[in-house]
């Protein structure tokens, strides 16, 4: 499992380290860690159950230690803590060590590879940015949603994923796909992409947890310890991801090109 190796990986970043603050807002949540390290996952509302608490057995996540609530990515019960446990994974990750690896860049998603004219691309989830840029480049999509009542006519739902996905030389996977626990079963059915890209603010930059996967980079966001206070606040008052993303650095990074410092 991706994510047992994600946290086997953080385990020493995360010993002796405390939740100072969270924020749990309408389209995303953030950890701050004793140290002031921010993560910032999704909060996927529409699958949330109708429960009175998502955390019933925790009194205050504050001062609650790291590495019990970075578990939780792994064994979480429900998508608030999954998220949860995704976010201070996020927070501790080795961003220096990303640094000196010969593929890191700055840039946004869809400029991390090569899309060829010809190109079939598929898209886990409304990832708008993406999208517009591949109408804009002409290449046929494949558009995967849970929620169809916003799609269009390459809108597709799950289960289309097994005809379809085969077809596809580039793939978009949000990165909410670890939240609710379906990336590895469609990772299965990309037998023919020749690039496969994790996309989001929740992507976990390890690119050692990702090798054999089929996963080819890592595009997620290191959020910008200067700027804590406006992301907490942002959050806590249900900002979206492009209110909060100029508090945020972008990064991209190969999975198998690896720096011998990381």
């Amino acid at each position: 499992m991706i994510l047992e190796r994600v946290y086997q990986l953080a385990k020493p970043q995360l010993m002796g380290r405390t939740i100072k603050d969270v924020r749990i807002g309408l389209s995303l949540l953030t950890v701050e860690m004793d140290n002031g390290l921010l993560g910032v996952t999704y909060v996927l509302r529409n699958e949330i159950e109708h429960v009175c608490a998502m955390l019933p057995h925790v009194e205050n996540l504050i001062g609650m230690k790291a590495e019990e609530i970075a578990l939780w990515a792994v064994e979480g019960k429900n998508v608030i803590q999954n998220a949860l446990g995704l976010a201070v994974l996020n927070a501790v990750a080795n961003y220096e060590g990303l640094k000196q690896i010969e593929s890191f860049q700055t840039t946004d998603a869809f400029f991390s590879v090569d899309i060829k004219p010809e190109d079939t691309v598929g898209v886990i989830g409304h990832i708008g940015p993406i999208i517009k840029q591949l109408e804009n480049n002409k290449n046929r999509i494949f558009v995967f949603e849970r929620d169809l009542s916003n799609g269009t006519e390459t809108t597709y739902p799950e289960s289309a994923q097994p005809d379809l996905l085969p077809k596809c030389q580039i793939v978009f996977v949000t990165s909410s796909s670890l939240i609710n626990r379906t990336l590895e079963p469609l990772l299965s059915y990309c037998s023919n992409a020749r690039d496969i890209i994790m996309v989001g603010s929740s992507t976990p930059l390890y690119p050692e947890a990702f090798i054999g996967t089929g996963v080819s980079v890592l595009a997620g966001t290191q959020w910008l310890s200067t700027y804590k206070q406006p992301i907490l606040e942002t959050v806590s008052q249900c900002g979206g991801i492009q209110k909060l993303m100029k508090y945020g650095q972008k990064i991209s990074i190969k999975v198998n090109d690896q720096a011998d410092s990381f």
